[in-house]
């Protein structure tokens, strides 16, 4: 299957596709998409920030996140397809015949195998989601005050992919057979999700807290 450059699409035409019932684009593409916004977001906020900022200490810190927010982004459109290429090889492993035992059992390997690759573009959105929310907690403190809701959503929708990109895993997970692979995978995204939870709450009461909302106890 060639790249189906998901990334070059225009906004309606994907989701156009994503709400027309096929195998492709799906979710873990989605996510990644969301993951491309949060991102854009980071980079449209430090930038004003950037602008309006006369400290020079925090405006070598925000110049040094520039590039690595940019460079997040991209990561994410890569993403897009990575995760689209992956699910397509668990298409063609249940595909596999299955008239004698000896293809049976070849077929299982083939899809546990894909199933467990299927894994790696969603671990990445994950980690990169994190990443996001870090600058987005970052930015929320030391930002311009004219950023914050830019900042906010940005933190929302980083805590989306990491939650999108996690339960992706874990379902995965549920169609593979257990050994040690899908229990290295089942135990760093359980690590993940508890990281998630406690800068999830952070960032939450942060966020809030600058733009004035009243704290929910």
């Amino acid at each position: 299957m060639d790249r189906p450059g998901f990334a070059q699409w225009t906004i309606l035409a994907f989701v156009e596709q994503l709400a027309e019932g096929g195998p492709m684009p799906g979710a873990g593409c989605a996510v990644s998409v969301a993951g491309a916004l949060a991102a854009a977001l980071g980079s449209l906020s430090n930038q004003i920030s950037l602008k309006k900022e006369s400290n020079p200490a925090l405006k070598d810190l925000l110049v040094g996140m520039q590039p690595q927010i940019d460079q997040a982004r991209r990561k994410f459109f890569d993403l897009i397809d990575a995760d689209a290429l992956a699910y397509h090889e668990v298409v063609k492993a249940r595909r596999l015949p299955r008239d004698s035992e000896g293809e049976v059992n070849k077929r299982e390997a083939a899809i546990t195998q894909a199933f467990a690759q299927a894994c790696e573009p969603p671990r990445q959105m994950a980690h990169l989601g994190l990443e996001v929310l870090a600058w987005a907690q970052t930015l929320a403190q030391k930002g311009n005050p004219v950023i914050l809701a830019d900042v906010g959503v940005m933190g929302f929708l980083a805590v989306a992919v990491v939650h999108g990109g996690l339960i992706n895993i874990f379902s995965n997970l549920t169609m593979m057979a257990d050994n040690p692979v899908s229990q290295s995978l089942r135990s760093e995204a359980e690590g993940l999700r508890q990281v998630l939870e406690h800068r999830r709450r952070e960032f939450f009461a942060l966020i809030y807290r600058q733009v004035g909302a009243s704290e929910i106890v």
